[in-house]
């Protein structure tokens, strides 16, 4: 098997999830390019609200706006939450495969959505009463999408699983947010200055610039998108490892006799 569970170093993580990216480009391309198309697709509707109702532009603007950010969490709580599955086949021994990354949340989409949704409404009041306790609330429940994919959890009981396993490892996490959105955002940049630098946003261009920007931003979000998300994984996998000793529990599994498996080798064991 290419890839083993063991602790990693931060350096070591951030390789191996580009190292992960290189080797499995097609299939992380494929996931995020369901959720981001879709959420491009949504975008360019209802971008056009305003137009069709000029007596009230202010409200629908807002309904608009209001539908765009739950559309885009939507987008990446799933793709997160599929490419932290594909993730996890890749680590333990099974063919990673699109279309079952996104079967085996089936039941769980709920959870994850709202997971996803009370996680942003945790960042936003700490962001809006001081900075530091959002960036701390996106570290201590940056885990809960994975522990839902992986473990099976509501959305309260995931948070605090996430909670748990990031006790003493809240500024990892918020360390893999920062440099893989420094480096999404990089590259998103780049792809907007080459699109410039070629006259796309020029007045004569039949592209408008909003809708490039949107261009830009989908073809960002499935190129580089699941940067974060599989480092998300590689970090839920390293404390497991680290506090849980869940590298050695697999190995155990793997010895086991096939009828003596687990129906879920990815279950939280306290005991």
């Amino acid at each position: 098997m290419p890839y083993t569970l063991r602790a990693l170093s931060l350096a070591k993580l951030l390789r191996q999830t580009l190292a992960l990216y290189r080797s499995h480009f097609f299939l992380f391309l494929s996931i995020s390019a369901v959720p981001s198309l879709v959420l491009f697709m949504l975008q360019l509707a209802l971008d056009k609200m305003p137009a069709g109702r000029p007596h009230h532009p202010e409200t629908v603007g807002l309904l608009a706006t209001l539908g765009i950010w739950c559309a885009s969490l939507l987008s990446r709580s799933i793709t997160t939450a599929a490419t932290t599955v594909a993730v996890s086949d890749i680590y333990t021994d099974r063919l990673p495969d699109m279309w079952d990354s996104f079967a085996r949340l089936s039941g769980r989409a709920w959870r994850i959505i709202l997971a996803a949704f009370l996680v942003e409404i945790y960042v936003a009041f700490g962001a809006l009463f001081c900075l530091v306790p959002g960036i701390y609330f996106a570290g201590v429940y940056g885990l809960a999408i994975p522990v839902i994919a992986l473990e099976n959890m509501g959305p309260k009981r995931a948070m605090d699983r996430s909670e748990q396993l990031t006790k003493d490892s809240t500024g990892r996490i918020i360390l893999v947010y920062f440099l893989t959105a420094i480096l999404t955002g990089i590259l998103v940049a780049m792809l907007n200055a080459g699109a410039t630098y070629l006259g796309w946003t020029s007045n004569q261009s039949i592209v408008s610039k909003h809708v490039l920007s949107l261009v830009t931003a989908a073809i960002g979000g499935i190129l580089f998108g699941p940067i974060s998300a599989i480092a998300l994984a590689l970090e839920y996998y390293d404390l497991r490892v680290r506090f849980e000793g869940f590298d050695q529990r697999h190995l155990r599994t793997l010895m086991m006799t096939p009828d003596a498996l687990p129906q879920n080798p990815y279950a939280n064991i306290n005991g």
